[in-house]
């Protein structure tokens, strides 16, 4: 890694088995970690992480994010609400890798209930390091203009 990639990671209650060795793996491999993760007991709200990362990431704070809760569809479903971000849930090694590449996913969005804690770091990984293809910046560029579109409404 030529370049510290600074990472805006979320979490909430259903992930707090796997927050702590998640974050101290990547910080060990070199990643800047801002950690806007649920700690407390009991639990929380998904949508107030998925913000948290959604902002960092759309405001240049952070130079990708991942949030996990029990499936990563709810944290998917809230930060797909801030304009600029396009985050997506993502099943395996594949899919991350597709999300990165073709779909230009400045979020991944995963399931702690659906995978192990190797799994989530294996995809967040290849997430991670996965450059986007620009030949799919026009598909891109009309995703843009949809979300332009919508958020004047």
């Amino acid at each position: 890694m030529d370049k510290i990639i600074k990472l805006a990671f979320g979490t909430d209650h259903a992930a707090a088995e796997v927050r702590n060795k998640i974050k101290e793996y990547f910080q060990s491999s070199g990643y800047e970690i801002e950690d806007f993760g649920f700690c407390g007991e009991g639990s929380c709200d998904y949508p107030d992480y998925a913000l948290k990362v959604a902002e960092a990431v759309v405001g240049k704070k952070a130079d990708k994010g991942v949030l996990i809760c029990g499936t990563g569809i709810g944290m998917s479903v809230a930060a797909n609400k801030v304009k600029g971000v396009i985050a997506a849930v993502c099943w395996d090694e594949d899919t991350a890798k597709l999300a990165a590449q073709h779909n230009g996913a400045n979020i991944l969005c995963l399931g702690s209930r659906t995978a192990t804690l190797n799994e989530l770091c294996r995809r967040i990984k290849i997430f991670l390091e996965t450059p986007f293809e620009k030949r799919h910046s026009q598909r891109i560029k009309k995703i843009r203009e949809i979300e332009k579109l919508q958020c004047q409404k």
